[in-house]
């Protein structure tokens, strides 16, 4: 017992030092071979459900992290539940040993893979999907990152446990196996993604400044009551929006609920316009009001108007209860670009990237604010899992924090611009429009549903043969 919960600890720790920002993402290479030696003969299933619940630490614990500050409470119950899924594959490991011997194996890869990718889907579980927890998100510093054009991050995620598998088989002296998963891992990262990569013709480069005003939430919370307030809320957007659009900017990206107090239709607060008044073309996070209901919304400045383009669609369980979902929206057209809009968690599901980019997007623009984490690693992992929608949709991505950190991404999720946490700044860049469609684009997340497919038919075969089994030999003989 032991030993078993020494190496699923073991791979909580090396998963968790992938995840975060000081931790290369290469250690997730080898963080999952303890704990294949530590289900490698096991037979009991609680035992493989145990091992595989600690190792889930790995990534519980930092995808989480940032509701500590904001609720404590959530925090554990957060972590537990998405436990669930790896204790799951973790006993039908053990239950497909028994069934299937060593061969069981290669079905690794496929559990961990649909623990992913089943929780993860908004379909099932709406906003209460989990879709920061996947295995691949530790990839962002790797070439791996550009598997994720194939199907998503859970290509990336196959990718990064089979090369684990080959590891451990190498330390069993499978030497074929282990060739194979690495000639395998090298020609899906060395092929370059079909679709998705070609610049559209005759669509001009769009410059787009991110501003990012690095406002405590202390004078957030104060600017929504207070007019004073939101007018100095808005000073530092003011003047960094004003040297963007002397740098030649076209379009300026605040963060989510930039704009201080809601916003009603056809109303624009003269303290807000005054800010807005350089930038030739804006967008703007706010809180929309109209016919009773609350929307977190992005705004669209120019011509002296403002106007609501998109409203956020993946709200935050229990804390945005207060809001009302928005529909899927058409991209929107800036100087001839065509956007893909989102904020906050929309960016966390690779399906509304997908849908986004199924409608015309040629660019993605998130905006976010995540104040709340505070010091946390959460607002840098919410960055990198926004490089991941870059990298899946063959489209440039602008990540615009209120508080950062926040960055520019192209078309392969590769950093073109960033600015760190906290800092008051903002950065120009070369937004280019794309047109085309990835493997991902095209036929979603297929790995994800292959995989979960292969663990149901598996458990058909093997789960119902080991009861009829016991059946049998608990009948008495004559």
């Amino acid at each position: 017992m032991t030993r078993l919960l020494a190496l699923s600890l073991a791979s909580a720790a090396l998963v968790s030092a992938a995840h975060r920002p000081w931790g290369p993402g290469y250690l997730a290479w080898i963080a999952l071979v303890p704990l294949l030696a530590a289900l490698d003969g096991e037979r009991r299933r609680w035992r493989g459900a145990l091992a595989g619940a600690l190792a889930s630490l790995g990534t519980g614990l930092v995808a989480f992290e940032g509701v500590a500050p904001a609720e404590l409470w959530a925090y554990p119950a957060l972590v537990v539940v998405a436990a669930v899924p790896w204790a799951i594959a973790g006993a039908l490991f053990v239950a497909f040993a028994k069934r299937f011997g060593g061969q069981a194996l290669w079905l690794f890869p496929a559990l961990l893979v649909a623990a992913e990718f089943v929780p993860a889907q908004r379909a099932l579980f709406g906003d209460f999907a989990n879709g920061m927890s996947a295995f691949g998100y530790t990839q962002f510093d790797t070439p791996l990152l550009a598997a994720a054009g194939w199907s998503g991050v859970s290509s990336v995620s196959l990718l990064v446990i089979g090369l684990n598998l080959a590891l451990f088989l190498a330390w069993r002296r499978r030497w074929l196996p282990v060739s194979g998963l690495v000639v395998l891992a090298t020609v899906f990262v060395l092929t370059p993604v079909p679709g998705g990569n070609a610049p559209r013709e005759g669509a001009a480069p769009l410059r787009v400044a991110v501003v990012q005003g690095a406002v405590s939430s202390v004078d957030t919370l104060m600017a929504r009551f207070d007019r004073e307030a939101a007018m100095r809320m808005v000073e530092p957007y003011a003047d960094i929006t004003a040297q963007a659009a002397a740098h030649g900017a076209d379009l300026v990206v605040w963060g989510e609920t930039a704009v201080p107090q809601a916003v009603r239709p056809g109303h624009v607060p003269d303290y807000l316009a005054e800010a807005l008044a350089s930038a030739p073309v804006a967008l703007v996070g706010g809180v929309a009001f109209t016919d009773g209901n609350s929307y977190n919304s992005i705004f669209h400045w120019g011509d002296g108007a403002l106007t609501e383009v998109y409203r956020k669609r993946a709200l935050v369980p229990i804390n945005e209860r207060h809001y009302t979902p928005g529909p899927a929206m058409p991209p929107l057209g800036v100087n001839g670009v065509r956007l893909g809009l989102g904020v906050c968690l929309d960016s966390v599901f690779g399906s509304l990237a997908r849908e986004s980019v199924r409608a015309g997007a040629e660019a993605l623009v998130y905006v976010t604010e995540d104040s709340f984490a505070v010091r946390t690693v959460t607002p840098e992992l919410h960055m990198r899992v926004t490089a991941f929608r870059a990298a899946e949709t063959g489209r440039y991505t602008v990540f615009a924090n209120q508080s950062g950190p926040s960055a520019v991404f192209d078309n392969h999720g590769r950093v073109l611009q960033r600015l760190e946490h906290g800092e008051a700044a903002g950065t120009v860049s070369t937004l280019r429009a794309f047109h085309g469609v990835t493997p991902f684009v095209r036929l979603g997340d297929f790995v994800g549903l292959l995989s979960t497919l292969a663990v149901l038919a598996a458990t058909v075969v093997s789960v119902p043969l080991g009861a009829r089994r016991t059946a049998v030999a608990a009948q008495p003989t004559t």
